[in-house]
């Protein structure tokens, strides 16, 4: 590990630099800058922009939002079969420290967190190269980068918010600033609150939303791939979700709502068709020189033509009615099981944040709020199922009863994105028995990920879930 994030170091922030497109057969990625120094790589504001643009690579790792950390979110759900090609990481009793899945989705997560740090304070050791404005964009760049990650891993490695009352239980260990060594006396710190988490990505998203941009020069791509004022907006309505801050999540839900940049596609597989619709909100993108080891590329796990490792559960498909789109024209049935279609190809972009989600953080967030059956939560529930061929929901006698359908609801819509585990946990769910797995209750040892044994050596501080 510590080899790792020394390389980071070498490469100069310019590992694989995004550039714009005027179509999508474009090339996607510029010739990267090789083996450049930070004094290089901050030299000119032309360098600068692309150093920002390059941290966007270490999101693009396979074992972390490049694909991998999205498969552990759902895996450990009920909408896959249990796959053998993961080690023990669907198993919950059987999970180890020493597991490599864990280290590897750990230290992809905290890679990108010291990347953001990184280039922070080599962009204030050279702010005078660029104007104000471009320096309060690029740090919210940064800003949103390391609370992206920061979500990912306190979501996996630790019990949810709500957990207990304060969110006093341990979290993840919050590195928020640059050191040339990942084991520096600076980054041997305990692990903070999962309270004082939420609370850094607040500050941290917030910024982001003051100083990001609605959209970038290039609509094409830099608006899905490249993060957005709406992207932090949609994140934070997502955090405030979590939290049970449901007045907040509405607020922000809405803000995006209002930006009036993104709307529902036609059928809900235009999205992971083409990146860059009116529904993408955030996604990580890849092209074919982005995941060599493409055994780790979405596609290639999901797709029965390829790897396919990962089917689909009838407790999947049985969420459906037999004309629902979603069902129809993102499952396929091959060798007596059914698969998922929404990933097909190893050069497949990771969907972080769609405008349904937008839709059903708000339907979610209106439920709750009301005091008896909301109406707004059963229509905007509505729109996405209209335009998925379903038969439009009647509001039920009751609020749990709307709750509970609006939860079936972001399983039939965002499946194999990584919200499955979440979203069980963050509503204070067990996990169901299914396949060959047993259930495990609500506040199981075995819901949340071991921290890996090898940082437990190397930081005296850290101290392991229980039960690991």
């Amino acid at each position: 590990m510590k080899r790792t994030h020394k390389y980071l170091l070498q490469i100069g922030f310019a590992s694989v630099l995004l550039a714009g497109l005027s179509s999508c057969e474009k090339q996607l990625f510029e010739e990267p800058y090789k083996n450049l120094s930070p004094e290089q790589a901050f030299a000119t504001a032309e360098r600068i922009e692309k150093s920002a643009v390059g941290m966007y690579d270490k999101l693009q790792n396979p074992e972390y939002l490049g694909g991998r950390v999205l498969i552990y979110a759902d895996i450990r759900s009920i909408d896959t079969n249990v796959p053998t090609f993961f080690g023990q990481m669907p198993n919950f009793n059987t999970l180890i420290s020493s597991d490599a899945t864990v280290a590897n989705a750990w230290q992809g997560g905290y890679r990108t967190i010291y990347e953001a740090n990184l280039f922070v304070k080599n962009l204030d050791a050279n702010k005078s190269k660029v104007t104000d404005a471009k320096y309060t964009q690029y740090v919210s760049e940064a800003k949103f980068i390391r609370a992206l990650s920061y979500y990912y891993l306190v979501s996996l490695w630790a019990q949810p918010y709500k957990f207990k009352a304060d969110a006093s239980h341990p979290g993840v260990p919050l590195i928020l600033e640059a050191a040339d060594d990942p084991f520096a006396a600076t980054n041997q710190v305990a692990r903070a609150t999962v309270a004082q988490v939420y609370t850094q990505l607040e500050t941290d998203l917030k910024a982001a939303i003051d100083g990001l941009p609605a959209d970038y020069s290039d609509a094409n791509f830099s608006n899905v791939a490249r993060a957005t004022k709406a992207a932090a907006q949609g994140l934070l309505a997502r955090l405030y979700l979590d939290k049970g801050d449901y007045a907040s999540a509405k607020t922000y839900a809405d803000a995006v709502i209002a930006s009036k940049k993104y709307s529902l596609n036609a059928t809900p597989d235009v999205a992971f068709r083409t990146y860059t619709s009116p529904e993408n909100i955030f996604s990580v993108a890849h092209n074919g020189a982005d995941n060599p080891n493409t055994n780790n590329a979405l596609g290639q796990h999901y797709a029965p033509d390829k790897r396919g490792d990962i089917s689909i559960s009838k407790d999947y498909t049985d969420l459906f009615e037999a004309t629902d789109l979603r069902l129809t024209t993102l499952t396929k049935v091959s060798t007596s099981q059914t698969w998922t279609t929404k990933y097909t190809s190893v050069t497949d972009w990771a969907p972080i944040l769609r405008y349904p989600e937008i839709l059903l953080i708000k339907a979610e967030a209106e439920a709750q709020l009301a005091s008896d059956v909301s109406q707004t939560a059963v229509d905007l529930v509505n729109q996405i199922r209209t335009r998925s061929k379903a038969t439009a929901i009647t509001a039920p006698a009751a609020k749990a009863d709307l709750i509970d359908a609006i939860l079936k609801e972001r399983r039939r819509e965002l499946s194999f994105e990584g919200h499955g585990i979440i979203d069980f946990l963050r509503t204070g769910r067990g996990i169901p028995a299914h396949s060959i797995v047993g259930a495990q209750p609500y506040g199981s040892n075995y819901v949340v990920l071991p921290l890996p044994l090898y940082d437990m050596q190397k930081n005296p501080k850290l101290v392991q879930n229980d039960g690991y």
